[in-house]
């Protein structure tokens, strides 16, 4: 697996499919994100932090993304997701790719050009209209 962000959606997603066996590479810009990664994991190998941007080749290849059976974009910018997802899904054939998508137009767009694209705005707009309606 493939993230490229290490905010604390990506540090979170990261630490919770680490437990659960998985090995992933993670990248980010900021050398200091990857503080809010469990030190274990990463000795062990599980999680593999890599200097790199996920909008370029170069970078995606040092994580492995050719490799990739899942790719995540979670970083804090839409544009950058979308165009690491597009990278990762057009060029490298990886088979389940998600990006964070917060503008809930945007993400019915990337839905449809067969991204799995997932928006928070959109999960907490749910989750607060139904508690509304209790």
């Amino acid at each position: 697996m493939v993230i490229v962000g290490c905010g604390g959606l990506g540090a979170s997603v990261a630490t919770t499919l680490s437990e659960q066996g998985h090995t992933l590479h993670i990248l980010s810009t900021d050398r200091d994100a990857f503080d809010r990664l469990p030190a274990g994991p990463i000795s062990d190998g599980h999680i593999v932090p890599i200097i790199g941007n996920g909008t370029l080749q170069s970078d995606l290849l040092k994580a492995a993304v050719q490799d990739a059976d899942v790719f995540m974009s979670l970083s804090d910018s839409d544009s950058e997701n979308a165009l690491s997802a597009q990278m990762a899904k057009l060029i490298y054939r990886v088979p389940l790719v998600i990006c964070r998508i917060d503008d809930p137009a945007k993400q019915e767009m990337y839905n449809q050009l067969g991204l799995v694209a997932v928006s928070a705005t959109t999960l907490v707009t749910n989750v607060v209209v139904d508690a509304a309606r209790a």
